[in-house]
């Protein structure tokens, strides 16, 4: 009998953990703003055009989300960047670009 009733004391939390996670990966992410703190310390514009060339002197209009390892959905007009954890647009940029192979 203390077997089934471990096993049940075990299974119970499992269940609602089930319950839950999907409801928090549906959670809407958020789209970055410029004037955010992280934002602000990597430089991010919301047009690659707009970054400071004299601040970021390697940076070139070639450069931009779109093209970023961290832009994870590549091809769509805005993804989620694994940098921010958040929403930005494909023609954004900042200081922490990484060519996509």
């Amino acid at each position: 009998m203390s077997n089934r009733r471990n096993f049940i004391l075990k299974l119970v939390p499992l269940a609602g953990a089930a319950a839950v996670l999907p409801r928090m990966a549906l959670a809407e992410i958020p789209h970055l703003a410029e004037s955010d703190k992280m934002a602000v310390a990597m430089g991010f514009h919301l047009h690659t055009k707009d970054a400071d060339q004299k601040k970021y002197p390697k940076h070139s209009e070639e450069q931009f989300c779109g093209r970023c390892l961290h832009f994870t959905e590549p091809g769509k007009d805005e993804a989620r960047c694994d940098l921010f954890n958040k929403i930005v647009p494909k023609g954004g940029w900042c200081s922490g670009f990484s060519k996509r192979p």
